[in-house]
């Protein structure tokens, strides 16, 4: 499991009893014997379980590419400032958009007992969701990157740049350019989403120039 905090159905999967067992176990309830008993509570120590009922960390994960876009120091100071009127602190960490660095991230602050983690997901795709499946009992939300099925925080991108490229053929340019060097990136998410939007309101007699 590379040292990472698991569930109590992992749990239940890698001692080979069932999730009811387990919780037995590790609440100290009676149905099961000693041996038992022990071995699933050496199992968790091992493995590194995390139980939900633990007493609040106040701390919460704040996981981004890195502070060159203003957005994201503008971001991590207002929800820092949140917390700390909530009586909880940050802990920052950057993924430099690399994506297995951002799985290291994510493992890194749930094994620090964060009581939760906002990100702004480099990494997409089936393999990414089921990885995140492991940290069913730490809530994560997205910001910025609607690219995953986890909860989002964040705007439509698509329906905001629709809206404004129709109020810009409202004044009939004869040329009109659209400039996003990020469109070359695959993680490039919102940016995309923005030129679909575009995209769907340009219409003849203008030419599209897609080599940026």
């Amino acid at each position: 499991m590379n040292n990472m905090k698991i569930t109590t159905s992992q749990l239940a999967k890698i001692c080979g009893v069932s999730q009811g067992t387990v919780d037995r176990a590790l609440n100290n309830r009676t149905g099961i014997s000693e041996k038992t008993k022990h071995r699933i509570i050496e199992t968790a120590k091992t493995y590194g379980y995390r139980d939900c009922g633990d007493k609040s960390s106040k701390q919460i994960g704040i996981i981004v590419f890195n502070l060159n876009n203003e957005y994201f120091s503008k971001l991590i100071t207002d929800i820092e400032y949140c917390l700390r009127e909530r009586g909880y602190s940050a802990v920052v960490k950057f993924t430099h958009y690399n994506k297995q660095y951002e799985i290291e991230c994510i493992k890194n602050l749930y094994n620090m007992g964060v009581d939760g983690i906002i990100i702004c997901p480099v990494n997409a795709g089936e393999v990414f969701e089921n990885f995140l499946k492991a940290f069913a009992n730490c809530p994560i939300v997205a910001i910025g990157n609607n690219s995953t099925s986890l909860p989002f925080v964040g705007i439509d991108d698509f329906s905001g740049m629709k809206e404004l490229a129709r109020e810009v053929l409202k004044e009939k340019y004869e040329n009109i350019i659209y400039f996003s060097p990020a469109l070359k990136y695959s993680d490039a998410y919102s940016q995309k989403k923005r030129f679909e939007g575009f995209l769907s309101e340009i219409t003849s007699p203008y030419s599209l120039i897609t080599d940026l």
